[in-house]
């Protein structure tokens, strides 16, 4: 089976609640591991070789995580070979998204260890910085996990 990482740093449980749906909706095709970085290095992550990577990214303070930005660089200088796909989610309260997507993609680019970033990602909005999700958003993630299984492949 193929090797799938899951990384996120969520604070009050609404990354690690998506990271852990989509690794159940992945787990029956991929061998899939979720965790927050502060409990993983990025050279454990490197050791294990993974075919793919989801990253939760939050936007906190009008930009995008940078622990898991400084996560991703370091993975980087970490890998053998390069990750084959690549995919992102996001959580936050905000309204705009327009910096958050321009600065990932920044990072992503930078980092260079990804063969095929997925073209699609997902946003959840919360109800406030702590959640819960807004109403409907939960639909999303189900739908995100579709592209991801295609993506995937």
């Amino acid at each position: 089976m193929k090797k799938i990482w899951i990384i996120h740093s969520s604070d009050y449980g609404n990354s690690e609640k998506i990271a852990k749906q989509l690794a159940e909706g992945l787990k029956d095709i991929y061998d899939v591991s979720v965790d927050h970085i502060k409990n993983i290095t990025p050279e454990q992550v490197a050791n294990d070789e993974p075919y793919g990577l989801i990253a939760a990214i939050r936007i906190l303070q009008f930009s995008s995580d940078r622990k898991v930005r400084k996560f991703l660089k370091n993975l980087n200088e970490s890998l053998k070979k390069p990750i084959s796909k690549f995919a992102y989610f996001s959580t936050h309260a905000l309204k705009w998204k327009k910096f958050f997507i321009r600065g990932i993609k920044k990072t992503v680019k930078k980092v260079g260890c990804f063969e095929e970033v997925c073209p699609e990602y997902l946003e959840v909005r919360l109800q406030g910085a702590e959640g819960p999700f807004r109403e409907g958003e939960e639909a999303k993630v189900k739908e995100y996990l579709i592209t991801l299984r295609t993506f995937l492949q």
